[in-house]
């Protein structure tokens, strides 16, 4: 019997990368929150200043989401060959997963490897399942984000694999610009993902390349967005965030017509 899903909000619960900002972390926090956001996504770190924590209290922000694994050693991957690179990426990551936990976020996500054999794919499944039981014992979720040009570069495939896992802890981040990449349908692969859909990136690209441009400057249309949110406030999923370039144009406006886009659609009727 499936799980009964939760009741949908009747407001946007969106978060945004803080590097979808240029600048320091603590200047990036402010300008989010001035910009009317009220959640913000961060990277997770091994050792996090304090004064890191105090900007997101004097700005009011909550964590939702934490890209965990980043920057490991070279040699260090979750699918390493070695055991011992294996082991010492996925105590780093395990560090990532605290330092989350401490900032209030309840959502995690880790990038596959590069290895797309039998094996390599394995190995990356018995560090997230390691990973996503260390996430579970201090409230988070664990999310694997598909990524073209990886080992699980389309939502098919990784919600395929996240269902051969099997841990009850593990969920897809679903990337729409990723889709546009690879072909898929964005409201397919919510539909496809059912409860196993953990959280949810808006970006925009010319369907070649992951460019992270501002929504609607590319091959994503208000339809798909609609389309994906009103799916999205029928399943158990209520996490999502914009990540765009900090580069492109005025990052600022980006980010609040962005805002503005996806909370007008979500409210709109089917």
């Amino acid at each position: 019997m499936p799980a009964a899903l939760n009741p949908a909000p009747s407001t946007l619960r969106l978060s945004a990368l803080l590097t979808s900002l240029s600048g320091d972390y603590m200047t990036a926090v402010h300008r989010l929150a001035a910009l009317g956001f009220r959640c913000v996504d961060i990277v997770g770190l091994v050792d996090r200043p304090i004064e890191h924590a105090e900007a997101l209290a004097a700005s009011g922000l909550i964590v939702a989401c934490a890209s965990i694994g980043r920057a490991l050693p070279e040699g260090q991957t979750l699918d390493a060959e070695s055991l011992d690179a294996r082991r010492a990426a996925v105590e780093m990551t395990r560090l990532h997963i605290t330092d989350a936990a401490r900032l209030g976020a309840t959502t995690c996500y880790v990038v596959p490897g590069k290895d797309e054999s039998a094996a390599g794919l394995a190995r990356f499944a018995e560090s997230c399942a390691l990973l996503a039981d260390f996430a579970a014992r201090r409230m988070l979720t664990l999310c694997v984000e598909h990524i073209p040009g990886f080992a699980l570069a389309r939502a098919d495939d990784t919600l395929a694999w996240i269902r051969a896992c099997g841990h009850a802890n593990l969920r897809l981040l679903l990337d729409v610009g990723h889709c546009l990449i690879t072909g898929e349908d964005p409201l397919a692969s919510v539909v496809l993902a059912g409860p196993l859909l953990g959280y949810v990136h808006f970006d925009d690209n010319d369907g070649k390349d992951d460019l992270h441009w501002p929504l609607l400057r590319g091959r994503l249309t208000e339809s798909i967005i609609h389309n994906v949110l009103t799916a999205c406030r029928n399943a158990d999923c209520f996490g999502m965030a914009l990540e765009l370039r900090p580069d492109y144009g005025d990052p600022e406006a980006n980010l609040r017509q962005g805002k503005e886009l996806l909370e007008r659609l979500y409210l709109t009727p089917e």
